[in-house]
């Protein structure tokens, strides 16, 4: 087994991918004039004129399906296999559940505070959208990595797709001893309570035998705590396998940290992903077969044993590769590899987070002279006297906002309700390298067009998530724009002898590779040589 060389894309003058070439066959087809550059990152290049009847190579294109997945593009050669791309993803489906969870909380918790503050007894339930059968977490993971496959499809050649999907026993991996009936009954099964806590409670105590679980003292059934070995603040969940019994004393030591309780990974396996990629598995093959290739399925005992044989390292792009490759032939591995990283729709959008303006304004308003910061206290208990101190409140501040707005250092667009951007505040959108070589940052496109310089060209600013080169050759990726108009870098590959592996360069020592996009493939070096 050896590597081959990086292959480059090619697509016809009609646009449909032929065959990758070499990187020299491609340089003299752009010297000549007889190609053209499409894509950076991957470099693919287009031809300027029509191949009638083109051969083209078989290609498989493999996905290894998990929360952080891979895939390869496996060429079968007459005489061997080759590896032409292979590229590794992590989804955003788990975040954006949690921001789901962390917003749902948040609503509640203001639905609550209000109907107290109104004297309301309560409102409906919220009724979600009906007629979805996934939720927006699982739909957005089988979609990103639709997108991922659209653009394999789009610059190279692939003849069927083989995907390994995920498919293990939940219940197993929480349950090792479950078999027969006990798939049906659960740990609480013929356990008599008065409600689904209690019966948790009971079930917890008794496959515990009424014992702590640190100390082995007997324990009451009133006495008795039932500790989370992970604090749900650090993601836990209620899982009968991750809770267990304990004594008061010991729970107390627990808490107080003076007692330190060690949490395995290894014995208590987060199967959240696991369940999430079986969910959404249908929902991705559909996709796969709406893209008008066949579709094969495999699973991961294959894999495992073909990987062995051929003495390759574990790694998403390994086991793609080796599931595509075909018994007998040598395999080929690439020496390069693709980070895809998925970004953020709308990045500078604060969603749980306050308006920082009117923060800062509010903030400075009750700390002026002469202000009673008593009555400026809002106390969610007492709602008679936070009633009564409202109009306070509103007079000191509004006292503040005239002495602002008389000395011109008030921003009307800060108040609630308008629809203007918080100028002062917002996170930089882009920068431009003005006409005296100095860079100029600007919060918002609005702002820009307002004044009497006309927007320049996309390709000419910089922005939050495009892919540059420094002076030294290093790729880099653009993670946050700074007020004074430096662009802070993250370097896409590690470098040696640095203590941070990201900095602040002035623009003009920046040149954009690409343009920041909803995925953004990052070149690595391949690791997937055996030692």
């Amino acid at each position: 087994m050896r590597q081959s060389v990086n292959m480059v894309g090619v697509s016809n003058g009609d646009g449909t991918p032929l065959s990758p070439a070499r990187p020299a066959r491609a340089r003299w087809l752009l010297k000549n004039g007889k190609a053209r550059v499409v894509s950076v990152l991957p470099f693919v290049i287009q031809l300027t004129y029509e191949v009638q009847a083109p051969v083209v190579v078989a290609a498989d294109l493999v996905i290894d399906d998990g929360e952080t997945y891979g895939m390869a593009l496996v060429e079968h050669r007459p005489d061997h296999d080759r590896v032409v791309v292979g590229l590794e993803g992590r989804t955003r489906g788990r975040e954006i559940s949690d921001n789901l969870k962390k917003r749902k909380s948040l609503r509640s918790g203001h639905r609550s505070r209000r109907n107290k503050k109104h004297g309301r007894k309560g409102e409906p339930r919220i009724h979600y959208r009906k007629g979805t059968d996934y939720p927006q977490s699982i739909r957005s993971d089988v979609e990103a990595k639709l997108n991922v496959v659209r653009d394999v499809l789009r610059y190279f050649p692939v003849t069927r797709i083989i995907i390994e999907p995920v498919k293990i026993d939940l219940v197993r991996q929480k349950r090792p001893r479950v078999k027969g009936r006990q798939y049906q009954e659960g740990p609480a099964s013929g356990i008599e309570a008065d409600n689904k806590h209690q019966k948790k409670r009971l079930a917890v105590l008794k496959r515990d035998g009424y014992r702590c679980l640190y100390c082995g003292d007997p324990v009451m059934e009133e006495t008795a705590c039932i500790h989370h070995f992970k604090a749900r603040k650090s993601g836990g969940t209620n899982r009968y396998d991750v809770i267990g019994t304990l004594c008061a004393r010991c729970h107390t030591s627990v808490v107080t940290e003076n007692l330190s309780m060690v949490f395995d990974p290894g014995r208590f396996p987060d199967t959240r992903a696991a369940g999430r990629l079986m969910h959404g598995r249908y929902l991705f093959e559909a996709g796969l077969r709406a893209l008008g290739l066949p579709v094969e399925v495999r699973y991961g005992y294959e894999t495992k044993a073909r990987r062995e044989r051929m003495g390759l390292p574990k790694s998403h792009v390994n086991d793609a590769a080796a599931l595509g490759s075909r018994d007998g032939y040598p395999l080929r591995l690439s020496p390069l590899t693709w980070r895809v990283e998925h970004r953020k729709r709308h990045p500078n959008r604060k969603l749980f987070s306050p308006n920082a303006g009117v923060v800062h304004y509010r903030t400075e308003a009750d700390a002026q002279p002469g202000v009673d910061h008593a009555r400026m206290k809002v106390d969610d208990h007492d709602q008679e006297t936070s009633r009564k101190n409202r109009s306070y409140r509103r007079h000191v501040r509004n006292r503040y906002y005239k002495q602002l707005r008389q000395l011109g250092q008030f921003n009307d667009n800060l108040l609630p309700g308008r629809k203007g951007l918080n100028e002062p505040y917002a996170v930089n959108e882009a920068v431009y390298i003005g006409s005296d070589g100095h860079p100029v940052a600007f919060k918002n496109h609005r702002i820009w067009r307002e004044q009497e310089k006309p927007l320049l060209p996309r390709w000419k600013l910089f922005e939050k998530g495009d892919i540059v080169r420094t002076k030294e050759g290093i790729l880099s990726k653009v993670v946050s724009l700074m007020s004074n108009g430096l662009a802070k870098i993250l370097f896409c590959s590690y470098q040696d002898g640095r203590k941070c592996q990201f900095t602040q360069r002035n623009p003009k020592d920046l040149t954009i590779v690409q343009k920041g996009k909803s995925r953004s493939w990052l070149p690595v070096k391949s690791r997937s040589s055996p030692q």
